[in-house]
């Protein structure tokens, strides 16, 4: 790919940080491409740090001297892929180095998710008893009607969300599951306080898709960017389904180790 880089900027995140940037003919490559390669150049040459911030929109095009439809679409490129992300009434930033999650048994998201020193925080959006629909049914072998219990969270690193995920459990089996997962929002100590001391990854199923309207807005993206999805379930030492997950992550903020 050719890339419209003449030489490095002088200082991150300012507008004259972009004087490397020579335009070449439109007939070659389309503006918006050029900007798009620059930036990127920038982020693959680790000038532009994970977490920095861009210049604004209306400073950069003017110093581009470019309109702002050009240059947005540059930046939406780059958000759609994951290597940008904009945070309403604030600004576009450099999207954060990829963490790994090792997938084993028995273990807490938190331990699990090898995030290189940042700070992993948990938000519970929703946490309510309700009844297991045919796909609930199905997959924590359930009589359709039954029980369950339905918990949505989001996964933060240094506040930055990564991941959004859709968890259903069988009521019958964790009777005291809203009391217990108040405490700590561990659904870990949920299992240990009905007696669940071990509890092993039956599957998981990993599929590729694009970002709709509400994961977008979750996760602090353009709608359409790239994401993984997740499928799991969980059961106990005596083969019993305890949990059925469903995740989204940004395609480029994990790395699965199994």
């Amino acid at each position: 790919m050719n890339r419209s880089v003449r030489s490095q900027p002088s200082r991150q995140g300012s507008v004259s940080g972009f004087d490397g940037l020579v335009f070449r003919p439109r007939s070659d490559t389309p503006i918006w491409q050029q900007i798009y390669d620059y930036i990127l150049a920038l982020i693959d040459s680790g000038w532009l740090q994970p977490g920095s911030q861009l210049p604004g929109e209306v400073h950069l095009a003017e110093k581009l001297g470019v309109t702002r439809i050009t240059l947005r679409r540059a930046l939406q490129q780059l958000q759609q892929e994951g290597h940008l992300t904009s945070r309403k009434g604030v600004g576009v930033f450099v999207r954060a180095l990829p963490s790994a999650l090792v997938v084993r048994d028995g273990s807490r998201f938190a331990e699990s998710l090898r995030a290189d020193g940042k700070t992993v925080t948990t938000r519970t959006t929703v946490l309510e008893a309700e009844f297991a629909d045919a796909a609930a049914a199905e997959q924590l072998r359930l009589p359709l009607g039954a029980p369950v219990i339905r918990l949505h969270r989001v996964r933060a690193a240094d506040g930055q969300p990564i991941h959004i995920s859709t968890k259903v459990f069988p009521a019958g089996l964790l009777p005291d599951f809203e009391t217990v997962y108040a405490r700590r929002q561990s659904v870990t100590d949920v299992f240990i306080a009905h007696g669940i001391q071990k509890y092993r990854r039956l599957e998981t199923r990993i599929s590729g898709g694009f970002a709709t309207a509400d994961e977008a807005r979750l996760l602090q993206l353009t709608p359409g960017t790239p994401v993984f999805r997740t499928s799991s379930i969980n059961t106990d030492a005596g083969g019993n389904r305890i949990e059925w997950g469903l995740g989204c992550w940004l395609l480029t903020s994990v790395d699965f180790v199994f």
